[in-house]
């Protein structure tokens, strides 16, 4: 019996400690008629409220000045301050190297707050993301296994696609524009990056990096050229895209290098007509053949495919001259 009421007293002990610091945090109040919990409740004032958030993150408390932000929109949410609230929650993940999630909380405080004075400062957070996982993703790109390799770029061009969207045709537009396409074709996504590169040759003429979204241009049709047996079209668009960019910028160091590139292309597309002409010689097509033959020698002069064809055509002198088929000219490499 003894044993029995000890053990009932020490649980009764046990349950009066536990009791007491719950309690402890909840305190009763007449205005609203019920029990309140202390900590659940805000500063006094909203200002009290964003500074001791701030004070949280620059102490390194993450989760707790993130929580203390929530307070302030659930209680102080109509308040002329809400923009910086907001804009501290972008701070506050940034600190946590929640990139993605900091961008998404600037951008709304952009379509949230449009007037708000935080307006550039947040688009300027959003271009520092958008370079620091493009950065992340240069470095995974160079590693030769690395888990999610391509993530952090897809993510940079999703972040300056916001750029883009809050400040359309200015000069920072201009420059993440740019940086979507080179993050595209980081990604080998060639197609993507050449679409997003013209955007900004057609959008942004007047702007510093038309010079090189040009040459960008230039190097994904490069990337998408196949041999001479297949289709030569993006020869041709690197040969027409070099002609652009020699044109716009002939100053430019990287001509000499692209040139080189047009060469290989003309001679690509020189060795498809090629095949061509020995498809109907083999057929004994001889007159079909010898009009390519003579197409090869005229449009494509210099190459080695030309001198083949020039070789064939001085063996096989012609009874007549050949009826010439219209078709579109190929510039030689100059």
């Amino acid at each position: 019996m003894v044993k029995s009421l000890r053990r009932t007293a020490l649980l009764l002990g046990l349950l009066l400690v536990i009791a007491v610091p719950a309690r402890a945090q909840w305190t009763w109040t007449p205005q609203t008629g019920r029990w309140v919990n202390m900590k659940r409740l805000p500063k006094e004032t909203p200002e009290l409220q964003i500074e001791h958030a701030r004070s949280l993150l620059v102490a390194g408390y993450y989760k707790k000045a993130l929580a203390e932000t929530r307070k302030f929109t659930n209680f102080y949410g109509d308040s002329d301050l809400a923009d910086e609230n907001q804009f501290l929650r972008g701070e506050i993940r940034m600190a946590q190297g929640q990139q993605m999630d900091a961008a998404k909380e600037f951008q709304q405080v952009l379509s949230a707050y449009p007037d708000t004075h935080l307006y550039d400062a947040a688009i300027a957070r959003q271009y520092e993301i958008g370079d620091s996982l493009y950065e992340a993703g240069q470095k995974k790109q160079r590693k030769r296994w690395a888990f999610y390799k391509k993530r952090p770029l897809k993510r940079a061009a999703e972040v300056y696609g916001m750029v883009v969207e809050n400040q359309p045709f200015t000069a920072a537009a201009a420059e993440a524009q740019y940086k979507i396409g080179l993050s595209h074709y980081a990604r080998k996504e060639y197609v993507n990056a050449a679409f997003e590169y013209q955007r900004v040759v057609e959008d942004y003429p007047g702007s510093d990096w038309v010079d090189e979204a040009s040459y960008g241009l230039a190097m994904c049709y490069y990337k998408r050229t196949r041999p001479a047996a297949y289709d030569q079209g993006p020869s041709q668009r690197v040969i027409d895209a070099v002609d652009t960019f020699a044109i716009r910028f002939p100053n430019d160091e990287r001509v000499a290098e692209l040139k080189k590139k047009r060469g290989e292309m003309v001679e690509r597309i020189a060795r498809q007509r090629l095949q061509t002409a020995r498809f109907y010689e083999k057929r004994r097509l001889f007159r079909s053949a010898r009009i390519y033959y003579e197409l090869i020698v005229e449009q494509f002069d210099g190459t080695q495919a030309a001198q083949t064809a020039q070789s064939w055509l001085d063996g096989r002198p012609a009874d007549e001259p050949s009826a010439r088929q219209q078709v579109i000219p190929i510039k030689a490499a100059s």
